[in-house]
């Protein structure tokens, strides 16, 4: 796992200091400190009795029947967030292509053709100890035509996972 680490703060440096992979495309990072344990905050990603009380923007739910996560390389996490006034509906299905207990978890997306987004994206969940709490690095993408609502939605849903996880 060292050397994953090592890829994976290259990974990193380079998505955080560079343009995304082609032109017209990028990549949301984003770190967060949250006062618990990597072990909780990893539970926050991968049981779904956790994930429905955070995953999603400030106006969605996703509820607990319509989460279903088989936690292993080559198991899928689906999920589908349901907007509260309108009712739309998300549905959002990931292969696992990596995953390292309690320290790392990676996500490709099905492609979402009715949503502009034709190529699949790649969430990377990197969760490190600080001290007594935990440092989490997410990068997602690429993002065909900017990361702008990505990015809204994925703080709007840590803010939930902070007040979740403390």
């Amino acid at each position: 796992t060292d050397s994953m680490r090592t890829c994976a703060g290259k990974e990193n440096k380079m998505s955080d200091s560079t343009p995304a992979a082609a032109a017209g495309q990028e990549v949301v990072l984003i770190t967060r400190i949250f006062d618990a344990p990597r072990e909780r905050v990893f539970r926050a990603w991968t049981d779904p009795d956790e994930v429905t009380e955070w995953y999603g923007p400030a106006q969605f739910d996703t509820p607990r029947d319509r989460i279903k996560i088989d936690l292993r390389v080559g198991g899928r996490y689906e999920l589908t967030m349901v907007q509260r006034d309108g009712g739309a509906e998300f549905a959002i299905g990931y292969d696992i292509l990596e995953l390292v207990e309690p320290e790392l978890l990676v996500l490709r997306s099905d492609p979402m053709p009715e949503m502009g987004m034709h190529e699949p994206t790649v969430t990377r969940v990197e969760l490190h100890d600080h001290g007594d709490k935990t440092r989490m690095t997410l990068s997602d993408g690429p993002y065909p035509a900017g990361r702008t609502h990505a990015e809204a939605g994925w703080n709007a849903a840590f803010d939930k996972l902070g007040g979740l996880v403390a």
